[in-house]
């Protein structure tokens, strides 16, 4: 090479540079695919601290005689569930969470809000999932999915949707979006596109409580003779 040719020299820079770029670009991809989200992280803590409780409750958190004994599981299998109580139920419960998540996404401190939500979530999983199978063994964790699905994936993904913006990792990304995404009638109509997602996924997730969830629970209640 000619030490006097700029050309190869500015040319043999720029493929170190893109090198470099290309070796960042695969450490970034690498770091997200080994590290595990924030999000599961922070459930999967709740979800042992839920089993810690448990066990320190010496397995009375949901004993004999409650909500989910095998007396009650034997009623649910011939109960008829009352549609329009159960809708008016299930509507005011739900519509006062989402009100809750709502308040708290739009607070000061939402993203420690966002994840305390999401920890509070996994410790309640975490105990009755442990409960259940204290009673139940193998059969109560089919009997803990039963209770909530298919409702509980679109209230998760309403959860997420509502707070957005704090599963976003890149910041550099985050500002390119919000420079590219600068007028505000742009910004209105996102906002209001996300509203309306999350009322349709959470509409979605009521009915599917009412109507779909307890034919899938009195199924599982036949295993339980």
């Amino acid at each position: 090479m000619n030490k006097f040719n700029t050309e190869e020299r500015i040319e043999d820079v720029t493929n170190v540079s893109d090198g470099n770029d290309a070796y960042i670009d695969y450490r970034k991809f690498h770091y997200r695919n080994t590290v595990p989200d924030s999000r599961v992280l922070v459930f999967l803590t709740g979800f042992c601290i839920g089993m810690v409780f448990f066990y320190l409750s010496n397995g009375k958190s949901m004993g004999s005689g409650g909500l989910l004994d095998r007396d009650h599981l034997i009623r649910l299998q011939s109960f008829e569930v009352n549609q329009s109580g159960l809708f008016e139920y299930v509507v005011g419960l739900r519509l006062r969470q989402l009100v809750f998540c709502v308040i708290c996404s739009l607070s000061s401190i939402s993203g420690l809000l966002a994840y305390s939500i999401m920890g509070w979530y996994g410790f309640e999983a975490g105990l009755i999932i442990f409960s259940l199978v204290y009673q139940y063994g193998i059969k109560g964790i089919f009997l803990t999915f039963s209770m909530f699905l298919p409702q509980g994936a679109f209230y998760v993904i309403a959860f997420l949707i509502i707070f957005s913006r704090h599963w976003i990792s890149d910041t550099k990304s985050c500002h390119k979006e919000e420079t590219i995404k600068g007028s505000r009638r742009h910004k209105k109509m996102e906002n209001l596109k996300r509203i309306i997602l999350v009322l349709v996924v959470f509409g979605i997730g009521i009915l599917s409580e009412i109507y779909v969830n307890p034919e899938i629970v009195r199924k599982m209640a036949l295993f339980f003779q």
